[in-house]
């Protein structure tokens, strides 16, 4: 069976799902994964028990994750995410705070996280959305790899790409 890798995201105008949509698409680059890309509206978090690998995106709103993508982050914590392959991005319009929240929510659920993140200002531009291509292909490759006998899964949530 391959493994299965989600997408979830929020998005307010369009500049997060862009940045989804490009993560997905990076991530569907790496053969041998099956990548689901969903709004954290159609999203249900007991599906992501059966996935591999999770990738959050949201924009920051007064500093902060968006309601509905904490809402989800809170329904996650009933759901057996440790060990799973993690990773975030988020666009914003002054601060920027979304990415590190939700990063720091799924190590605290857990979850394996290599990098910060992607952050991108206002409007994804080309670099940003190549930026969430690399991740989500990133991302792919390490669960690829992951399932092989030879390569062992890292130990810890604090590892770095």
């Amino acid at each position: 069976m391959s493994p299965r890798l989600h997408v979830v995201f929020e998005s307010h105008t369009g500049n997060t799902r862009r940045m989804a949509q490009a993560v997905a698409a990076g991530a569907e680059e790496i053969q041998g994964v099956q990548v689901v890309l969903e709004s954290v509206a159609q999203a249900r978090a007991q599906d992501l028990a059966e996935t591999d690998a999770i990738i959050l995106g949201a924009p920051t709103r007064n500093a902060r994750v968006p309601a509905a993508m904490t809402q989800f982050l809170e329904l996650l914590k009933q759901v057996p995410v440790q060990g799973k392959l993690g990773a975030v991005f988020g666009s914003y319009g002054w601060s920027g705070e979304a990415v590190g929240l939700m990063r720091s929510s799924l190590v605290a659920l857990g979850m394996r996280v290599p990098g910060v993140g992607v952050r991108a200002k206002r409007t994804p531009d080309a670099a940003a959305l190549d930026k969430c291509r690399s991740l989500g292909a990133s991302l792919a490759q390490r669960l690829c790899e992951q399932g092989s006998p030879a390569k062992p899964a890292p130990p810890d949530g604090e590892e770095q790409p």
